[in-house]
């Protein structure tokens, strides 16, 4: 994960050319949007206002091409994940490979963008690029060997973690400074003086949890599942138990 900042407000954005309502294109604010969410850790500071001054437009300009927020956000997600698939080499001949690859390019690529990532994991665009994404997963799971069943158990399984380690982090990017330090610091201090008595396996090992912003924390899940995914390849695939049957995209 990239190490966690807060842009800085006295810096401010460069006073740019007031733009008259004929230039300003669906493409242009999704450009803009995409650049104040790459600065503001939290979704409250993705605002029409904001966009508003990076385009140098009053903010109602902005409703004359997406009708609200949230509108605009699962456009901005379904951005983000065009950016994943452009990175994407084609699929090869490793499965896992190609699954793993996916995986770090999505995370890459997403917490560039925390203000839009903290919603991602839990809303669906319903357009091209998400599609494109999903069924980039499904394949690599039936070249795994999985037959349409399984395959979309285990899509549903990897899916959720890999959006869901997206969400984590860039929701703790987006802590204020003091919190975000205050979290960091009680697992280098008050977990490690635990009384060994009361709790001998945190006496242990609190030195050696690795850090809550530490990006290897995402590699190793990812590398966790991928072998149990593997694992059940190997044999043949196991049914989940009846009741917990595969849902549609997120």
């Amino acid at each position: 994960m990239p190490s966690p900042r807060r842009h800085t407000a006295a810096a401010g954005p460069a006073p740019r050319r007031r733009r008259s309502r004929g230039e300003l294109e669906r493409r242009l604010i999704v450009d803009a949007a995409l650049a104040v969410s790459a600065r503001e850790e939290g979704y409250e500071g993705l605002t029409f206002q904001a966009l508003g001054d990076e385009l140098g437009v009053h903010p109602t300009a902005i409703y004359r091409h997406f009708r609200d927020k949230d509108e605009l956000m699962l456009t901005l997600v379904e951005a983000i994940h065009a950016e994943v698939l452009a990175g994407l080499p084609p699929p090869g001949t490793d499965w896992a490979a190609d699954l793993r690859l996916l995986a770090l390019r999505s995370y890459e690529v997403f917490l560039r963008f925390p203000a839009i990532s903290q919603v991602a994991a839990v809303r669906t665009t319903r357009s091209e690029n998400e599609f494109q994404v999903v069924e980039r997963i499904v394949g690599c799971l039936q070249r795994a060997g999985f037959d349409d069943a399984d395959a979309a158990v285990y899509y549903r399984a990897f899916s959720d973690v890999l959006l869901g380690y997206v969400a984590l982090d860039a929701g703790f990017a987006a802590l204020r400074p003091a919190t975000r330090e205050g979290d960091l610091r009680a697992w280098s201090v008050n977990y490690r003086s635990l009384p060994a008595e009361r709790f001998p396996g945190l006496a242990a090992t609190a030195a050696l949890i690795p850090a809550v912003a530490d990006p290897a924390n995402f590699t190793t899940a990812l590398d966790l599942l991928i072998e149990a995914i593997r694992a059940r390849a190997g044999k043949g695939g196991e049914r989940c138990e009846a009741g917990t049957g595969p849902a549609a995209g997120r």
